[in-house]
């Protein structure tokens, strides 16, 4: 890793934003700044463009990389050298992502990323990432082996010809075999930034099928239409059936902001029924962006997920699970 006091993270512009200001670009990009922070990070000096500090009102373009530079943080050492392997060709890399380290870089972390592990595990590859699991989602994760399939694919999601299946475990016993949730998704508002609303904002679609009852929880298969922040997570804690171990969503996030005051205690990790969010990314099915051929990864459910199971009697092993539509 570089000695430089500064860590400067990636941002390529996709079609849908050709021509965006600046500010609005990053303040969609950057899930935890509102638009008036992204604008400091810019007057500060630390945003590029074409190897310039630009403007908020600079215009990016399609295809062109953003980079913003943040002050570098002492870190612990990340748990783990290498990350199996799920698929990978002359163009793609596909990974089981371990719960508790992030998908790519932030201002706060670099160590402890998949980007960054991968540096290690495959030196000689440019790896770009061209979708995202939160910090405690385990599963499959793609990324691209050159800029140009990573654009096909950012396409490939956006246009929604990638179809995602989670796992998951909730609280209680859902009612439902099937269920479909279209209810809007927004900012909160309140004190906890990057907590997420049902009801405000914009249009979100998750289709959910139930695969398990236990005496406690409920294991779910959940397919989301759309691509709002934490969709799954705020659907289902809308619908009465929080995700168990979700700090953020469990109890209006009191567990949440403990931890991240570092205070949270044993009591406080029992309350939430689970060591951290029981979301899985089991399957993505999408086309290959090169060849003539439909690509299905799947990661088996990690230990502490089959644990949670275990305790509840419910299957220690996934099935397959019918689409809904």
């Amino acid at each position: 890793m570089s000695d430089s006091p500064f860590v400067e993270v990636p941002f390529e512009v996709q079609k849908p934003q050709d021509n965006c200001r600046l500010d609005l670009f990053l303040a969609g990009r950057l899930k935890r700044y509102s638009r008036a922070q992204v604008q400091n990070l810019i007057r500060e000096g630390r945003v590029f463009t074409r190897g310039c500090a630009s403007k908020a009102s600079f215009r990016v373009k399609a295809g062109e990389i953003v980079l913003v530079r943040y002050p570098r943080q002492i870190e612990s050492e990340c748990p783990f050298k290498e990350l199996d392997v799920l698929y990978q060709d002359e163009d793609l890399l596909a990974v089981d992502k371990p719960a508790g380290i992030l998908s790519h870089p932030t201002d706060k972390s670099v160590k402890n990323t998949v980007t960054e592990i991968l540096k290690g595990q495959f030196p000689h590859l440019k790896i770009h990432p061209v979708h995202r699991l939160d910090r405690e989602t385990s599963g499959v994760l793609l990324l691209a082996k050159s800029r140009d399939i990573a654009r096909i694919l950012c396409e490939t999601f956006s246009t929604r010809r990638a179809v995602k299946e989670y796992h998951t475990i909730v609280i209680g016993k859902f009612p439902w075999e099937t269920k479909i949730v279209e209810v809007p998704i927004g900012r909160e508002g309140l004190e906890i930034y990057s907590r997420q609303a049902a009801g405000l904002g914009v249009w979100a679609k998750t289709e959910l099928r139930r695969l398990s009852l236990g005496k406690n929880f409920s294991l779910l298969a959940a397919f989301p239409k759309t691509g709002r922040l934490h969709q799954i997570r705020v659907h289902l804690a809308y619908l009465g059936y929080p995700i168990a171990g979700d700090k953020l969503y469990i109890n209006h996030g009191k567990a949440y902001l403990k931890a991240v005051e570092k205070t949270i205690s044993d009591s406080d990790l029992k309350d939430l029924k689970a060591p951290r969010q029981m979301l899985h990314a089991f399957e993505l099915t999408l086309p290959h962006p090169r060849k003539d051929k439909l690509l299905r990864i799947r990661a088996d459910w990690p230990k502490d997920f089959k644990a949670v199971l275990n305790s509840d009697r419910m299957p220690k092993r996934p099935k397959e699970t019918p689409r809904l539509c």
